[in-house]
């Protein structure tokens, strides 16, 4: 009699572990799920409907230019006011007309290297007390 082989089965190959790919692909969706509301919504806008659009007609308000109060002492004592010579005895009734004019409200000074500091402490102290909001104050080259 012949001996019958007993036949193994073949060893099978272990099965692809999907565990952890299941954990990543979900993490990413959740990640995407939670990061498009910022892609997609940049800010809040609100409009008016279309018949209050309607009833109200366009006004447009008049604009001012932002003139400012330009100021320049020189050494010689003379004042120049928006790059023209003024008159020091004038100069506390044209500086709240300018500012007036003036959406900053700013004022720009600068003087000669020869002006004495007392001369550009008061220039500053009268336009502030005149409405400046911000003087600023500026350094001018020499010309050669």
């Amino acid at each position: 009699m012949a001996r019958k082989r007993k036949e193994h089965p073949k060893p099978r190959k272990p099965g692809v572990n999907l565990g952890p790919f299941s954990d990543v692909t979900t993490s990413l969706v959740i990640m995407f799920m939670l990061t498009i509301p910022f892609l997609v919504e940049s800010g809040i806008y609100i409009s008016r409907s279309l018949p209050a659009k309607l009833r109200t007609p366009l006004q447009r308000k008049p604009q001012k230019s932002d003139i400012k109060v330009n100021i320049h002492l020189k050494a010689d004592g003379t004042i120049l006011l928006n790059e023209e010579p003024v008159d020091p005895s004038i100069l506390p009734d044209l500086i709240p007309k300018l500012l007036a004019r003036s959406v900053k409200k700013q004022a720009l000074l600068s003087a000669d290297e020869e002006v004495i500091y007392e001369n550009v402490i008061q220039i500053i102290d009268l336009v502030k007390e005149k409405g400046a909001s911000d003087v600023l104050i500026m350094k001018r080259r020499k010309r050669r």
